[in-house]
């Protein structure tokens, strides 16, 4: 099903161009296992010509694919922001002995975080290409982050993740094809990562807890 959809986006990348990057990263906040690198890398390699030099794929990059890519991960990024910020008290409240702190903690944490060191935070673990996006937004709802800092450091981390992945996938090229081609069989890899994901926003939590304290 996820590998179908993919591949559905890939060919929107062939027909309609940079204007698919921003659909299909849309589409990736809203189906949260599409594996996003995927989406990101094809446009690199369908969009960005093989036979140019550094400096006019740098450029193609920036222009097709960071671009809307950013646009489209800031935009889709406040539907887990705002699950996390509307949804977090109840889910928090159910499970607060496995997570290890409750919703009084979430709120003095809220009232602490408010600069500059935890929108870095947002930034760097936006710019990882291995993080599944959506528990960051989820996470930065949870603890009430407020939106222009979120739209901000989220924008910004964007930035990087999608020139990496899109050189990355300008790179691969026919390499990536071979593997675009298998990505049913990946469909468990990124449920696993989801699931590390998630056991690493708990952990990161429990730790910016402890250290306010």
């Amino acid at each position: 099903m996820i590998g179908e959809i993919t591949q559905w986006i890939l060919e929107l990348l062939r027909t309609h161009g940079s204007v698919s990057v921003f659909i299909g990263v849309i589409i990736e906040s809203v189906i949260v296992p599409i594996p996003s690198p995927v989406i990101i890398m094809g446009a690199g390699a369908i969009l960005i010509p093989v036979n140019i030099s550094c400096g006019q794929a740098f450029w193609d990059i920036a222009r097709f694919i960071v671009l809307p890519g950013t646009l489209a991960s800031t935009l889709g990024a406040f539907i887990g922001y705002g699950i996390g910020y509307w949804g977090g008290k109840p889910v928090i409240d159910r499970i607060e002995k496995f997570l290890g702190f409750g919703w009084k903690d979430i709120e003095a944490m809220e009232r602490r975080w408010t600069g500059r060191k935890i929108g870095l935070s947002i930034f760097f673990l936006r710019a990882m290409p291995i993080i599944p996006l959506s528990l960051i937004s989820a996470a930065a709802g949870v603890i009430r982050l407020p939106a222009a800092g979120f739209t901000l450091w989220t924008f910004l981390g964007s930035i990087p993740r999608c020139f990496f992945l899109g050189w990355l996938g300008w790179l691969m090229k026919d390499a990536y094809f071979a593997m675009a081609k298998k990505l049913n069989s990946v469909e468990s890899a990124v449920s696993a990562l989801l699931v590390l994901g998630a056991a690493g926003v708990v952990l990161w939590l429990r730790a910016r807890m402890r250290a306010g304290t």
